[in-house]
């Protein structure tokens, strides 16, 4: 039976800081866009995402690089597949490279074998591409299979729920796997569709950081930034991403 446990009062953060703070980003593109009932493809939607791994992932590795923090990036097997550069690229500069489903599979909607074989895809392929299995994984939306799944395929860590603070651990028959909890102010909420003022996104993400932080004189606090490149990876955008660094 799938039980979470919470460590709440217990947790301490490496050299006793107060506030953990991760830069996630849902590295994907085109796979993204579903084909009408026609079999047709919105073009003008699917080059806006593949602007990410052609485009917004290099200004966004520069950034990262200038202001000298790490990221993880939740990587489809299929942009692995179709971008071996950018995995690499990640790699070289000392990110985390984690899965985000093959071609950014709504979870809820396949069978357990369907999101069996999607896990085990997406880990062959960014294996290959980044020369080491991940260990992470976000999906879109999450199964009721997926928990014990991600324990059945040796993850460490999830990064679905949006239930909780701080991180907890999942446990069923002797497995455990780490959640990392996000909030819903990701840039693709945020933004609204693709639209919306830059301005206004940073003024969400510093209230929650500062509401975090304010907290953290009390208790450890855990902050979660989530980005996609091909929406924050735009010009403008981008340097929203730079202020909340």
């Amino acid at each position: 039976m799938l039980k979470d446990f919470h460590f709440n009062e217990t947790i301490v953060w490496p050299e006793k800081q107060r506030v953990a703070v991760t830069l996630t980003f849902d590295f994907q593109g085109g796979e993204d866009v579903r084909p009408f009932p026609n079999g047709t493809i919105d073009n003008e939607e699917y080059t806006q995402c593949e602007y990410g791994p052609n485009t917004a992932i290099w200004r966004i590795l520069r950034i990262l690089a200038e202001e000298k923090v790490t990221a993880t990036f939740m990587t489809c097997g299929g942009i692995a597949e179709r971008y071996p550069d950018a995995v690499k690229a990640i790699v070289a500069a000392g990110h985390e490279v984690a899965g985000h489903g093959y071609h950014h599979e709504c979870a809820r909607d396949l069978t357990l074998d369907q999101e069996d074989e999607v896990m085990r895809k997406t880990v062959a392929m960014n294996a290959s591409r980044a020369g080491y299995r991940p260990m992470g994984w976000r999906s879109c939306t999450q199964s009721a299979n997926s928990i014990e799944l991600l324990m059945k395929h040796g993850f460490l860590w999830n990064s679905n729920s949006f239930s909780h603070d701080l991180p907890f651990l999942w446990e069923s028959d002797g497995k455990c796997l780490v959640e990392l909890p996000r909030q819903p102010f990701g840039d693709g909420r945020t933004y609204h569709d693709d639209h919306g003022n830059p301005n206004d996104t940073l003024a969400v993400w510093k209230a929650m950081f500062d509401d975090f932080h304010d907290e953290s004189k009390n208790h450890p606090a855990y902050v979660p930034f989530q980005f996609h490149p091909y929406i924050s990876g735009r010009p403008g955008r981008s340097r929203t991403l730079r202020g909340i660094i």
